[in-house]
């Protein structure tokens, strides 16, 4: 069967995620198919976004794609000053560095995730407290990477302030490391189902991108979820199936082709190796590559993405292995690619994974340092607004309060970039900021 699609000239014209994609420097962001924090999704989107990254994945939330659009909308704000008063160059005589940032004039892609049947990315902990044994040490309230768990003690009066502890929904996003440490069982974990029904249409056209959440043997899930989106498909510009490992795997994953096909937008296979683990260890990233593999050797149409237990050791291995190219694509390269519409890529990238995407290492990487943000941000986002003139603005560029700012977007960049200047972090941002 010859996937290869038809050669044309790349032009400026094209949204710098799908030049990403083509050339194997596609980065997204998983904030969690299950997760709904919107304050800390707004922080994340933009920082992310001013980090480089080519999508930033949601839950099928009209509130929480609000959120992620406003990080993003959040993060032009920032470029597009920064860019006024050179804050992006400057450096202090205190010696307190300039800004760096790696946003371009094309937004990263909004992508949701959605589920044809059970599965462990759309799920949340809950367990009674009232059911714990005082004695216990409560080792999921330690191990809760979001802090979703909490013991807190009760008002006298319980009637005018309920004891609010036990698992806090929003912040859960499913990764069950509290229910494996239980040591009386207590907690256990609630499906639910993304339905794109329950999904606001008019949100519609704030959405970019799907992505399908599937198991081996689930055809007639799949092909049901597939028939009920076909009010989404002529908004979307990419299509994407996460998967996890399996005997059949390759074979399913033809049988999920066939159904989507004829397809006049990218897809994308994520190769799901270990759910919610990048943040365990450098190890966890072999699961990933390994299904990578198995995925790439099936010669299946489209492009293939690596998650699940991905984090700073996955581009150093992925290069180790030969399975990224060893250089950025020259102009020559870049002139000689698919159409934007293509659903394969072209020769020299079938062999190669296509892209990244970080969920719960890239997370953690901020996560600390977001709280610490929120007192000077609303400042830096008022530009004109009532009572702050724009040199008031401007002077909060040059002290120590950008400090974790820059700390942060320095660590968002260093794992963003890493893929896209194949293992060395961008030197200068200069060629991306608008």
């Amino acid at each position: 069967m010859d996937c290869s699609p038809p050669l044309s000239i790349v032009s400026e014209t094209q949204p710098l995620p799908y030049r990403s994609l083509q050339t194997g420097q596609w980065v997204k962001l998983i904030c969690g198919a299950s997760y709904q924090d919107m304050p800390t999704i707004r922080r994340l989107a933009m920082i992310y976004a001013l980090a480089g990254v080519d999508c930033v994945d949601v839950a099928a939330d009209g509130a929480v794609v609000a959120a992620a659009r406003q990080g993003l909308a959040d993060a032009q704000v920032l470029a597009q000053r920064w860019a006024r008063d050179g804050s992006a160059h400057q450096t202090p005589e205190s010696g307190s560095r300039g800004i760096r940032h790696d946003l371009s004039q094309d937004l990263p892609w909004l992508m949701v995730s959605l589920n044809d049947s059970e599965d462990p990315h759309f799920r949340k902990a809950y367990f009674d407290p009232a059911q714990c044994p005082p004695e216990c040490s409560r080792p999921c309230e330690t191990l809760c990477p979001t802090q979703a768990i909490q013991f807190v003690a009760a008002s006298p009066d319980h009637s005018a302030s309920p004891d609010p502890s036990g698992v806090i929904p929003n912040l859960c996003y499913g990764c069950g490391r509290c229910i494996a440490v239980c040591p009386v069982q207590n907690i256990v974990a609630q499906a639910h189902r993304a339905r794109p029904e329950d999904f606001p249409t008019e949100v519609l056209h704030q959405v970019d991108a799907v992505e399908i959440h599937t198991q081996a043997g689930r055809q007639p899930e799949f092909l049901a979820l597939w028939q009920r989106l076909k009010p989404w498909r002529k908004h979307l510009k990419l299509v994407s199936i996460s998967c996890p490992d399996d005997p059949q795997i390759e074979a399913y994953l033809w049988d999920l082709y066939e159904i989507m096909a004829p397809l006049e937008i990218p897809l994308i296979w994520q190769t799901d190796g270990r759910p919610m683990s990048g943040d365990l260890g450098k190890g966890t990233t072999h699961a990933a590559i390994r299904l990578a593999q198995k995925v790439i050797a099936a010669n299946l149409p489209g492009y293939v993405q690596l998650a699940g237990g991905t984090n700073h050791y996955t581009v150093p291995k992925l290069k180790e292995l030969g399975l990224v190219a060893s250089h950025l694509p020259s102009k020559a390269e870049e002139a000689i690619l698919p159409q934007r519409n293509a659903v394969t890529p072209g020769p020299q990238n079938q062999q190669r994974i296509a892209g990244i995407a970080y969920g719960s290492y890239a997370r953690s990487l901020v996560m600390p340092l977001l709280d610490q943000l929120d007192p000077m941000l609303p400042l830096l986002l008022e530009t004109g607004g009532a009572g702050m003139s724009e040199a008031s603005l401007s002077t909060i560029d040059r002290t120590e309060d950008l400090e974790d700012l820059k700390v942060v977007l320095d660590q968002a960049r260093q794992l963003v970039g890493a893929l896209k200047s194949r293992g060395k972090v961008y030197a200068s941002a200069e060629g991306r900021n608008p």
